[in-house]
């Protein structure tokens, strides 16, 4: 068995399902406005409903354009639907950009479930999110 079985493959949006930790790995890439967020919304949730995952490694590293228009998508439905899916833990990984780590914030900051903390690296996510049960 791979270790990774990419779901989607595009040039804003790679989604993968890891295999030995059960989880969605979520790569955003280059530049996102209202239209591209949506649509990879969109997307993350269509796998959630083929594979069951209680947790996401969200990764917003690779991410180079501005997302404080785009977190406007970023809303309580969408952490709704997360949930109703059964995802409980979500480990994001900020966008080397100051802004977009304020804006992001902000949406988070009223977000109860499912429990989504913040990381400036990559491997601090993926170890928190590896001892989360």
């Amino acid at each position: 068995m791979q270790p990774f079985r990419k779901l989607v493959d595009t040039q804003a949006l790679t989604i993968s399902y890891d295999n030995p930790n059960e989880w969605l790995y979520i790569e955003w890439k280059g530049d996102h406005d209202k239209t591209t967020v949506r649509t990879g919304f969109e997307l993350i949730l269509r796998c959630l409903q083929a594979w069951e995952c209680k947790k996401i490694l969200n990764d917003s590293s690779q991410v180079t354009s501005s997302w404080e228009v785009a977190a406007e998508v970023l809303n309580q439905n969408f952490f709704d639907c997360l949930v109703q899916q059964s995802v409980r833990y979500v480990a994001w990984v900020y966008s080397p950009q100051w802004s977009n780590r304020r804006a992001i914030d902000a949406r988070l900051q009223f977000v109860a479930r499912p429990i989504v903390i913040m990381f400036e690296e990559l491997a601090t996510a993926y170890a928190w999110l590896k001892q989360s049960l």
